[in-house]
């Protein structure tokens, strides 16, 4: 530890515990460096770090006094005890699909162009765009074009906080009533939104979709075309052309979810349903949340032009979602071409884990199957003791999802490859046994 920190931690310690309270009058910088044996700059930063962390002040003729009182300390502790409580677990081997890749995401590109961004002052001292950073919404507008074959200006895309949010927003556009069509077993947070709206909701099965679909008559539907059907695969050329054409016959609008849609490490590459529309009947969604990191909330909807020039009137009356600052760097994260080399990279790092998964799994006798979006397996257990699974993995130091009662999630994104498979060995033997 540095010098001058570890005299900044012993006067904190010291007024925590009372020995120093306030009012009180710390030791003179010449009495310090005696006290503490270090040089005078050492001394000096340490009192420069606990004025700045308003343990004391400096007061002319009087020197450095100790300025926090004991209901602000009451305060640091309730605080901080509620942040140990908060901690969540940390596993030995974490399979759960909460992470993505600890080492693919070059954070030093990133801190490069955040700290760019905190220098532009008068730039970052206004609010953002309500719409979405200019200068993101015409990298996004380049982007989704050469990844996604999306033909799109940035005046039709709305940039947000997250998937959900931007649901919302486009939800608030729609008049009502609204009869809307999704795939059974749709996410909480879609089904939130549309109930939200008090939207009459119908859940087509995975085994009849097409057969259910054409007999509904709907205004919308809503699709996640990078997680469909019983295969949990992306969505198929020929099943994409079909509900294009039913769409077009029936009058609907889609709404496509296209999560993680860029990167199809175990499929072959595939454009977006809403690049094959030729009737601009389809509102594309995007998110950024595990191509970078769950942490950065951006994501990104594009527009058709109808609903485009209906935001338009009611802009002002949305607020914007996303942080500016993670807005401006990652468009140039994205114009200089570095999303790409990410999304790049991962496809190569996840097509071997899930080489490696789905060997040990399938070779071990069990039932899996691939949801390449979410870079995880499903792994049937209905032969096996749920409960005992769960207390099993809990004394190894396994992390998993809440299994139901015949399947169980297994994600290979957090793990590096070493560990991946000493975790998956370990899974195995644990599934045997229960």
């Amino acid at each position: 530890m540095k010098r001058y920190m570890q005299v900044y931690n012993k006067f904190v310690e010291d007024i925590k515990k009372g020995y120093l309270k306030y009012g009180d009058t710390l030791p003179s910088i010449r009495k310090s460096v005696e006290i503490f044996g270090f040089s005078k700059t050492s001394i000096e930063r340490g009192y420069e770090q606990l004025v700045l962390d308003g343990y004391i002040i400096s007061e002319a003729q009087k020197g450095f006094i100790v300025d926090i009182k004991p209901y602000q300390l009451h305060r640091q502790q309730i605080i901080a005890q509620a942040s140990n409580s908060d901690i969540p677990k940390q596993y030995l081997y974490d399979f759960r699909s909460h992470a993505v890749s600890q080492d693919s995401f070059d954070l030093r590109v990133w801190k490069r162009y955040m700290k760019d961004v905190f220098q532009d002052t008068p730039l970052i001292s206004t609010y953002g765009d309500k719409q979405g950073e200019q200068e993101l919404r015409t990298a996004l507008s380049e982007y989704a074009y050469h990844n996604r074959g999306i033909l799109a200006t940035g005046a039709q895309i709305l940039v947000g906080s997250g998937f959900q949010s931007l649901l919302f927003d486009f939800c608030s556009l729609l008049k009502k009533p609204i009869s809307i069509a999704m795939e059974d077993g749709a996410s909480k947070e879609v089904l939130h939104v549309f109930t939200s709206f008090g939207f009459d909701c119908h859940f087509l099965s995975k085994e009849r979709y097409i057969e259910e679909l054409s007999l509904l008559d709907i205004d919308i539907l809503y699709i996640n075309t990078a997680c469909f059907g019983q295969d949990f695969a992306p969505l198929s050329n020929s099943m994409r052309d079909t509900i294009l054409q039913l769409s077009y016959d029936k009058n609907f609008l889609i709404l496509e979810d296209d999560y993680n849609g860029e990167l199809t490490y175990h499929s072959k590459p595939r454009q977006a349903l809403q690049s094959a529309s030729v009737m601009d009947n389809v509102i594309y969604f995007s998110s950024f949340s595990r191509l970078l990191l769950p942490s950065l909330r951006l994501s990104y909807m594009i527009l058709n032009t109808k609903y485009q020039h209906a935001y338009q009137q009611f802009k002002d009356s949305f607020g914007p979602t996303a942080s500016k600052l993670e807005q401006l760097v990652l468009a140039r994260y994205i114009a200089n071409g570095y999303l790409e080399k990410h999304v790049r990279k991962l496809k190569r790092e996840y097509a071997k884990k899930e080489q490696i998964t789905y060997d040990l799994l399938s070779s071990a006798g069990f039932s899996v199957l691939l949801q390449e979006a979410y870079f995880s397996y499903q792994i049937d257990i209905s032969h096996c003791d749920v409960f005992a699974i769960i207390k099993a993995c809990e004394e190894k130091g396994i992390g998993i999802d809440a299994p139901t009662k015949d399947r169980l999630n297994v994600s290979f994104a957090y793990l590096d490859k070493d560990r991946l498979q000493e975790g998956l060995k370990l899974l195995v033997k644990i599934l045997k046994e229960c």
